[in-house]
């Protein structure tokens, strides 16, 4: 009765976009950044930050010289827009072990850099971490550094030209009449986990769209957010080595 009630639905709603000339164009909502999760409450750092995220590619080094303490492991941890510590996608994909060992090998192209450790919990008493827990559980860990990915996702649907042949009802499962879009930004900070100054910024985005039937919506919508957090998360690897090696590099720089 409610796969009944939902195809109807469907229907009516063709109808309704046949009669208004098809194409329907609701515009997509931007993804939220990592600054708007709250998870960095240092107005300063934050200024700062904010500045830098505007770039998709590889941010300056923050102006503090403040100089990482080498040889180290790199701590890393994951979080939703929300703030929330995430270790699983919407859909139930766990962060496996294909991806650390992505992780791993970029961090040990950088000389000095001794390989990656996930932070396997947060703090039971909240809801919501903050760069602090992360710092103190990186620094139980021994990790001199912190590298922070913030995943954010935006989608929507809209109908388009081909939606007029859903009149015929095969067509909600023969004709992509619906277009799905959806956008992975993925930004990650390298904190220092003594003094908390970040000390580096990159981006990975994803942008990808599909025409799907109706009938096949949710699926085509899960496909999609997987490959769009599968391209943001490979062009983020591909700005952190040379983030790193910047680092690494300053780190190693005489003090003027």
């Amino acid at each position: 009765m409610r796969t009944t009630r939902a195809i109807v639905g469907l229907l009516l709603v063709a109808g309704a976009s046949a009669a208004a000339g098809c194409a329907s164009h609701v515009q997509m909502r931007e993804p939220r950044s990592l600054l708007a999760s709250g998870i960095i409450d240092d107005p300063d750092q934050a200024s700062r930050l904010e500045r830098r995220m505007t770039d998709h590619d590889i941010a300056d080094l923050l102006d503090a010289d403040i100089r990482a303490k080498l040889p180290t492991k790199v701590a890393l941890a994951r979080i939703d827009e929300g703030g929330w510590v995430c270790y699983s996608r919407p859909w139930g994909m766990p962060i496996d072990a294909d991806e650390l060992n992505q992780w791993e090998a970029i961090v040990r192209k950088v000389p000095h850099l001794e390989g990656v450790l996930p932070i396997p919990t947060v703090p039971q008493e909240r809801r919501k971490t903050t760069l602090h827990d992360l710092r103190e559980a990186a620094a139980r860990m021994g990790c001199e550094m912190l590298l922070l990915c913030h995943v954010s996702d935006a989608a929507v649907d809209n109908y388009n030209d081909a939606a007029v042949l859903y009149w015929t009802f095969a067509g909600l499962w023969l004709v992509p009449g619906n277009t799905y879009e959806h956008r992975t930004v993925m930004q990650a900070i390298v904190v220092d986990c003594r003094t908390g100054i970040i000390l580096g910024t990159a981006t990975g985005d994803s942008h990808q769209k599909r025409p799907c039937p109706a009938a096949y919506g949710e699926i085509a919508e899960a496909k999609l957010s997987e490959a769009c957090y599968a391209a943001a998360r490979d062009d983020l690897m591909k700005a952190a080595e040379p983030l790193f090696r910047e680092i690494v590099a300053k780190a190693a720089r005489p003090r003027q």
